[in-house]
């Protein structure tokens, strides 16, 4: 597996309560946002999308075949810190609308189909 981690380093601590946090995916110079969520547990929930990343079966659009032969960095980032659950909702959507994760489907934490996924996933490693 030539996946590399990037997991909070900044903000490690504050990232185990409530908040909202964006997925990255990093190879060579390129860096695309993949994903935008909220949670009351930030940390948990990230090492669910991790896990979920590293089985290969095209959730976030990774398949194994890309997780073997690319040398990619997953960046994990808290945006903000929130406990108020209305809160974190509206600033998640706003996030969303504004920074078009490749990902998401622009209706909230909604995903595209996991072809599409893939086939993002495969134009963004291969340009």
């Amino acid at each position: 597996m030539n996946i590399k981690v990037k997991f909070f380093e900044d903000k490690f601590v504050e990232a185990i309560g409530a908040g909202i946090y964006e997925i990255y995916v990093q190879i060579n110079s390129k860096e695309e946002l993949l994903y935008v969520g909220e949670s009351v547990f930030v940390l948990v929930r990230c090492a669910t999308h991790l896990y979920e990343i590293i089985k290969g079966n095209g959730y976030l659009g990774f398949t194994k075949e890309m997780i073997e032969n690319y040398n990619i960095t997953l960046a994990f980032k808290l945006l903000i810190s929130e406990y108020d659950k209305k809160m974190r909702k509206a600033k998640e959507k706003e996030v969303i609308k504004d920074k078009h994760p490749r990902m998401q489907s622009g209706i909230s934490d909604r995903v595209k189909s996991i072809e599409n996924m893939i086939s993002e996933m495969t134009n963004f490693l291969n340009k």
